[in-house]
């Protein structure tokens, strides 16, 4: 159930500018404080189950490439902050039922 809301609030963030880009700057507890003040309530671990299956989905399934430091998703998160990178170029490759 967690995990879902973890996906809700993907989805949140990336059909509202204005959401991303107050959270974007958090660490990941202040994000989850917050989150969880405005309606999303996941945790840590949640998140991260949530963003491995969706980052392996990205270079396996969507890119085809073998998952291990080669695999061109890697360089987006370089020079960006990690919720930006989660949003834009992770969860941005699946479509609202796919991330369902």
């Amino acid at each position: 159930m967690s995990q879902a809301e973890f996906v809700r609030f993907l989805q949140a963030a990336r059909s509202s500018p204005d959401l991303l880009a107050r959270y974007a700057p958090m660490s990941l507890p202040q994000l989850l404080f917050h989150a969880r003040d405005d309606g999303f309530t996941f945790t840590a671990a949640d998140a991260s189950s949530v963003v491995g299956r969706l980052e392996a989905g990205v270079i396996l399934d969507k890119d085809r490439e073998p998952f291990d430091g080669s695999s061109g998703l890697w360089r987006h998160m370089w020079g960006t902050r990690y919720l930006d990178y989660l949003v834009d170029h992770v969860a941005a490759r699946f479509t609202d039922e796919e991330l369902s």
